[in-house]
């Protein structure tokens, strides 16, 4: 008896354990002063979002957010777990190759919830489908300091 109640104890302790979860970004995506500016507009920055949001969660609901930075969310589920992808578009200033400078945008792409194998994966896929997006319109610069 004092195994089944041990049982049925750790389980119930890990299963609310397996819930617990603090947001994450993913590897490459901190914010520093080497993080790629793309000199394309707002309205360009919001459409690769866009873009790339419906290509890699195109069966998920995604949800614009507008703080701190304007992006959108998706929500991925399996069984008892889900896991948030939020991906957001950041004003910036890029220092062009003749030294001038020019505003322009970088991507971020952050995450969190319980399943935390797929959604590094989903979310280091959006990060590339952004910044292959942004390339194809604009070369990155340096952030200008």
């Amino acid at each position: 008896m004092k195994r089944i109640l041990f049982a049925v104890l750790a389980t119930g302790a890990l299963a609310i354990g397996g819930c617990a979860s603090a947001p994450a970004r993913t590897p490459g995506t901190y914010v520093s002063q080497s993080e790629p500016v793309y000199l394309i507009t707002e309205a360009q920055a919001d459409q690769i979002l866009v873009d790339s949001m419906n290509a890699e969660f195109g069966t998920s609901p995604i949800v614009r957010v507008e703080h701190p930075n304007r992006g959108y969310q998706a929500t991925i589920k399996f069984l008892f777990d889900s896991h948030q992808i939020v991906g957001t578009m950041v004003p910036s200033r890029g220092r062009k190759a003749d030294g001038s400078v020019q505003d322009g945008f970088y991507f971020t792409v952050s995450h969190s919830g319980t399943m935390p194998i797929s959604g590094i994966a989903r979310s280091k896929r959006l990060k590339d489908r952004l910044n292959d997006a942004a390339k194809a319109l604009s070369p990155s610069v340096p952030t200008a300091q």
